[in-house]
């Protein structure tokens, strides 16, 4: 076969790629994950009752803020390593910001606080099932988001994969952020931050075996 007639049959039927299907891809994963970590909220846990009252409180902004932050800047690091050998504008560095600006919180808060508060502070009613209840709440986005990048082409997998974790972490915590009766600053800073990486380290392994080429 001459090479010009391969190149003709190669090419027969070949379609151009959607422009932005990562983004569209992933951004559809989250939305659908979202929402089944929304409706499972409801169902197994509740919406704390006084959700209107605590609304209007630093903490539980900083308590939703955080995990938020979390998704969006995840979103912008799944949306490159989507893309095969395309580079992220900022540092990956940029991840721990938002966690840094919680624990500094639970930091000054820790030390302005008597030292018989301490261990409310820290261990509040629920440790115990927070971590199990975040990871909980991230599957569905996990799950979502992992089935996107298997219909695309990320060339780094494990980093891939620990990204959709960080993203679906922060979105079981988000979520879990409206049914948790917890508002202090170190409880958050430790233990929010714990059930959203254990998405993140459980889908960087997934992500080894399931996102390579």
């Amino acid at each position: 076969m001459k090479t010009d007639e391969l190149i003709r049959m190669l090419a027969t039927g070949v379609e151009p790629v959607q422009q932005h299907l990562p983004e569209k891809l992933i951004s559809k994963a989250l939305l659908v994950g979202l929402a089944i970590s929304f409706i499972l909220l409801v169902v197994f846990y509740g919406i704390r009752p006084d959700l209107k009252q605590v609304s209007a409180t630093f903490p539980f902004w900083m308590k939703l803020g955080v995990p938020l932050a979390n998704v969006m800047l995840g979103l912008v690091f799944a949306f490159a390593l989507a893309h095969p050998g395309k580079i992220p504008k900022v540092g990956y560095w940029v991840l721990f910001i938002p966690v840094a600006v919680l624990w500094v919180w639970a930091i000054l808060s820790w030390v302005n606080a008597d030292t018989s508060q301490h261990a409310d502070m820290l261990w509040g009613k629920t440790w115990r099932v927070c971590i199990k209840n975040i990871a909980f709440l991230s599957v569905p986005t996990a799950v979502a988001t992992l089935l996107a990048l298997r219909n695309l082409a990320p060339t780094q997998p494990v980093l891939s994969g620990a990204i959709a974790g960080w993203l679906a972490g922060g979105v079981g915590a988000s979520v879990y952020a409206l049914h948790c009766p917890e508002m202090a600053a170190p409880f958050l800073a430790v233990w929010y931050v714990l059930g959203m990486l254990v998405p993140t380290a459980i889908m960087a392994w997934i992500g080894h075996h399931s996102l390579r080429w």
